[in-house]
């Protein structure tokens, strides 16, 4: 272990690493005492420091990757797709920085459970982490679980100059943010997407997707025909898991899911019409047992060339184009969602990455998390069809030119899927009760504002 030696009252002290903190600590009493502290740690990490508020040393200097030279940091992952891809990398970032990254990769389940326990202890031992900002983003920020990145983002000596942070949309950082702290940066979404067949639609006689929720209706109706096995429309039904695909509804019809109190809003007028469109769009149009499919089934009718339109996340891309699984490969299209009465908002869901609050390595994480959500890293997994949060970095040669400009196109409005409250699974039944009853055409008025209700009383005890 690397180790420095500061003088007090002329003894000489050897400080390393692990100890850096307590002894910062232990003599901030004395004004020169402190000032040689932070004199010897300029030294070590290669820069100049001053102190901010906190008494936390500020990196200044200009920005190098070599900076942390020597220290070693733990990222703990869930296995995914994403985390298949960037792991056989992370070498890329250790001989550009000489920052060992120690990569721990578990099941989700065993995932969660490991964060949940090492994150409650306070423990010092987690850097880096995966994150579903969307799931565990508000329980996690409230309970102080996040660093705030903002202050390693606009301080240039720990920032390098081409990483451009303005290159993630508004609404996709606003959606990483809670109580004004930016708890994590993305590092794979997918946003909401419309997958359609363009030879149905030609057969229709339609030239284009539908650009607006009423152009939407037209072409579903005029694209079912039950006899033939072909459905003109479909999105997820099945309770909970149809709320993501809600969302974007909503926001079209100019209604959301919480007022600025934190209260149930989508039990509003709009709301209630939103929801209302939802569910009559997949009775009128859906096929067969229409309240038990999620994602699972309808990908697997959209396969077997059984719907003509069908929103689900643009995760389900690479399958719809696979020849080998599904039957209409080649007629494959992509668009994003339509419009409504009030506006084409988008929608996004995907993981993120942040840096413990507890981590005794802070800086060297930043530069990690820098590198992981980086253009040069981002453009490595988009080669693969892994979409990152970037805007601008292209994806790779292979990769459907129309899907790029769907997802793009969305991209670059898109708002969260889920609301920004800790109890997200009890919400989610609760508002995905108000979705079946839509599609059973129900009393929606009455089941909106039940679910409005629940929602009220989940949130209250948060």
């Amino acid at each position: 272990m690397r180790r420095f030696t500061v003088r007090i009252d002329s003894k000489p002290i050897a400080i390393d690493r692990t100890e850096k903190r307590m002894h910062r600590r232990k003599f901030t009493r004395g004004g020169l005492v402190a000032t040689a502290v932070i004199l010897t740690v300029a030294i070590f990490t290669g820069c100049a420091a001053t102190g901010d508020a906190s008494g936390e040393e500020v990196a200044t200097g200009s920005f190098d990757w070599k900076r942390f030279d020597g220290e070693e940091i733990r990222f703990v992952a869930g296995l995914q797709p994403w985390q298949a891809a960037v792991e056989p990398l992370i070498p890329q970032f250790e001989q550009k920085t000489g920052i060992k990254v120690n990569m721990e990769s578990l099941p989700e389940d065993q995932f969660r459970q490991r964060l949940q326990v090492e994150l409650t202890a306070g423990s010092d031992d987690i850097d880096v982490f995966m994150s579903s900002v969307q799931q565990d983003g508000a329980r996690f920020a409230q309970s102080g679980w996040y660093e705030d990145l903002k202050p390693y983002i606009e301080n240039k000596s720990l920032t390098a100059p081409d990483y451009d942070f303005g290159d993630f949309s508004e609404s996709v950082v606003n959606g990483h943010t809670f109580d004004g702290v930016l708890s994590a940066l993305p590092i794979q979404l997918e946003v909401q997407m419309l997958y359609y067949r363009k030879d149905l639609l030609a057969k229709a006689g339609f030239d284009a997707p539908p650009a607006t929720l009423d152009e939407l209706r037209e072409m579903a109706a005029a694209m079912t025909d039950p006899a033939d096995g072909v459905y003109g429309w479909a999105a997820r039904g099945k309770s909970a898991a149809a709320v993501t695909q809600l969302t974007s509804f909503l926001l079209n019809y100019g209604a959301t899911y919480m007022n600025e109190d934190g209260t149930a809003a989508f039990d509003s007028k709009k709301g209630i019409a939103a929801i209302e469109e939802y569910g009559s769009l997949i009775r009128d149009y859906g096929p067969s047992g229409n309240t038990n499919n999620s994602w699972e089934e309808l990908l697997a009718l959209f396969q077997a060339g059984s719907l003509a339109l069908w929103a689900d996340n643009s995760g389900q891309a690479v399958a719809v184009r696979d020849a080998a699984s599904s039957k209409y490969a080649d007629q494959v299209g992509f668009a994003p969602m339509p419009a409504g009465p009030a506006g084409d908002a988008q929608t996004f869901f995907g993981w993120a990455a942040g840096i413990s609050s507890s981590s005794a390595h802070k800086d060297a994480s930043w530069l990690f998390l820098q590198w992981l959500t980086s253009p040069d890293v981002v453009g490595q997994l988009q080669d693969q069809g892994i979409a990152g949060g970037r805007q601008s970095v292209p994806f790779g040669k292979d990769v459907n030119p129309e899907f790029v400009t769907a997802f793009q196109s969305a991209l670059s409005k898109a708002q969260p899927q889920l609301p920004q409250v800790k109890s997200v699974p009890e919400v989610r039944d609760a508002i995905g009760a108000a979705i079946v009853t839509s599609i059973q055409g129900g009393d929606v008025a009455a089941a909106t504002k039940k679910a409005a209700e629940a929602f009220d009383q989940i949130v209250s005890t948060e």
